[in-house]
């Protein structure tokens, strides 16, 4: 749907909205006692007369980021966002992510580095919080020596972002240099994670690589057993049809995408037991 549909379809909602309810008074008690009924809650009409003003200005501000978006123009949209983030110095949260997400989309590994410094330098807490982002472009060129490192960092920041995500990706690193002992209780974590996708791939990676690479036969029939048992829960709440749209939903972000091949082996072994 076009940036400029949801704008007008905005307006006009919160207009109907208003005209209900300043007209409703009227309907109800007359048009006498409505005069009255707004004297003593004007304060209402300014409510909406600010939310529309609010969503007006909202979209007119951000509409050339909404064009180059709607566009697809992440090229367009990363000199955009460079320009309000180094040149104007607006280091905003959802700046941020959309630049580093259009330089992912990119393959513009040199543009995230620039921002990672910039925000190192003059934004720590910006980083902090958005460093799920800037870790995955470590595992995205191969480099999870270097991911681990930066993970690290921030495992128990309270603040980032999709702090489960950041935790696993950190575990995965770990499993990629083949330190699988050294994950297994941030996978165990992950068992729980209300986010069915992230839950599914810590059983996953507990029930296959964790389970063969320990040595001891409890505790591989433990991790096998607790990855079923999370398997096992996922199978109850999904259907193939809806796990494929869960796992759509979830590559809304960026981050996840750059895990798909792991997250379609994890759903064919989530119903492979059912298929045989």
């Amino acid at each position: 749907m076009k940036f400029r549909t949801i704008f007008i379809l905005f307006n006009i909602v919160i207009l109907v909205s208003f005209c209900f309810v300043f007209l409703f008074p009227f309907f109800v008690l007359g048009a006498r006692s409505s005069l009255l009924f707004w004297k003593d809650n004007w304060y209402l009409a300014l409510f909406f007369i600010l939310l529309l003003g609010g969503i007006n200005a909202f979209f007119i501000y951000n509409r050339k980021v909404f064009s180059l978006v709607e566009k697809e123009d992440w090229a367009a949209l990363s000199a955009h966002l460079s320009d309000e983030i180094y040149a104007k110095g607006r280091f905003r949260a959802s700046s941020i992510r959309l630049l580093v997400n259009a330089c992912l989309l990119r393959s513009d590994v040199a543009g995230i580095e620039k921002l990672e410094d910039a925000l190192a330098a003059k934004k720590p807490a910006l980083l902090r919080r958005n460093a799920l982002l800037f870790g995955v472009t470590r595992l995205l060129r191969n480099r999870p020596a270097e991911a681990e490192a930066f993970f690290a960092r921030y495992l128990d920041a309270k603040d980032a972002d999709s702090r489960g995500w950041l935790r696993f990706d950190y575990a995965f690193s770990l499993v990629l240099q083949k330190r699988v002992g050294d994950a297994l209780g941030i996978l165990k974590e992950g068992l729980a994670s209300k986010d069915a996708v992230l839950a599914l791939l810590s059983s996953y990676l507990l029930g296959s690589i964790g389970a063969a690479a320990s040595d001891s036969q409890d505790e591989r029939a433990e991790l096998a057993a607790r990855a079923e048992t999370t398997r096992k829960r996922l199978l109850s709440r999904f259907t193939a049809p809806r796990w494929s749209r869960e796992v759509e939903r979830a590559k809304a972000e960026v981050h996840i995408v750059i895990l798909s091949k792991l997250i379609d082996d994890a759903g064919r072994w989530l119903f492979a037991a059912e298929s045989a």
